[in-house]
């Protein structure tokens, strides 16, 4: 999920609305509508937290340090899209899902080259992207996939989910979505590598709001977090890690800091740090908190310009490594 989103997405909106190249595109993305250049307007200084900046319609980011940050530097000039929902990265090529309309966009940190492909399946508001540069568009009900050099993206669909909030794809390619389901359900589901059958794991209950879920790459664990008192103070941001083979007697459970609730996350490159999408009390402005990884030990804050109405969406971290 991201624009920045804690909440399900009838409520989300409220968030998101405050606060969630040239040549071949990553993933096989097609190219349907090559956008001119745009000039870099910094230089990335990594390691970096990139944001899509929503007032500039551009890319925007903060040095990643403890403390956080309190001001994004921009990275781009507009790319020509409004709605930069989620993101993810391979290699310096950014992968934004764009909400309206539905669209996958990718841009090129070096050459500066965007393609734009179009989503046939709905609006997306996450993204992943795996190992071998495939890239997984989530929408409301189901996921499109476009894997590399294919000009068509193919759709999962599932019964057991007709509200996603995030999406992930482990090293082996399963693929997970988080989100609510018939008669109140919610939690998790996998779509195994090569299916499109989905199959719901064997893990702990969610409670309250899902926030994320999402796979270290490094070690290939299994990460979902929930917000079990729906954002009304008490326990949020209650992260469950679980080692393969992702099972309940197996998993640990860390409690986020959160100054509202949690939403979407990111994982750095060494997998040291864990960064998720936050809001000011009552969803007022966009926040992403840092915190270690995976102890969960809070290190800080990104914002930009306290209560200036500075609204970002959609973020991720470079480098990192794949899949994200």
């Amino acid at each position: 999920m991201s624009m920045v989103r804690s909440v399900p997405i009838a409520c989300a909106l409220v968030v998101i609305a405050a606060t969630g190249c040239a040549g071949e595109p990553t993933g096989g993305v097609p190219a349907v509508a090559p956008e001119e250049s745009h000039a870099r307007a910094a230089s990335l200084q990594q390691p970096g937290l990139v944001a899509f900046d929503t007032q500039n319609h551009s890319l925007a980011y903060w040095p990643i340090r403890r403390g956080g940050g309190e001001q994004l530097d921009p990275l781009t000039g507009s790319l020509g899209i409004d709605d930069g929902y989620a993101m993810a990265a391979d290699g310096e090529t950014m992968v934004i899902a764009n909400y309206s309309p539905g669209e996958i966009v990718t841009y090129d940190l070096k050459t500066k080259a965007e393609t734009t492909g179009a989503d046939p399946y709905g609006q997306p508001y996450d993204v992943a992207v795996d190992r071998k540069g495939a890239i997984y568009a989530m929408n409301k009900a189901s996921v499109a996939v476009f894997k590399t050099a294919s000009s068509q993206p193919s759709e999962l669909t599932c019964s057991y989910v007709d509200l996603a909030e995030a999406i992930a794809v482990n090293n082996e390619g399963d693929v997970f979505v988080d989100g609510y389901g018939p008669n109140n359900s919610m939690g998790v589901v996998e779509y195994p590598h090569g299916t499109t059958t989905c199959t719901v794991p064997h893990l702990r209950a969610s409670r309250g709001y899902i926030a994320g879920v999402g796979v270290d790459p490094k070690t290939d664990d299994l990460i979902v977090i929930d917000d079990p008192d729906l954002c009304a103070g008490g326990i949020e941001g209650r992260m469950t890690i679980y080692p393969k083979p992702y099972e309940q007697r197996t998993s640990v459970r860390r409690v986020l800091a959160t100054v509202y609730c949690a939403g979407v996350f990111r994982l750095d490159a060494s997998s040291t740090h864990i960064f998720y999408s936050d809001a000011t009390v009552s969803a007022g402005f966009p926040l992403i908190d840092q915190a270690r990884y995976p102890s969960g030990k809070y290190e800080g804050v990104y914002q930009n310009g306290y209560y200036s109405g500075g609204n970002f969406a959609g973020f991720t971290t470079l480098p990192n490594r794949l899949p994200n």
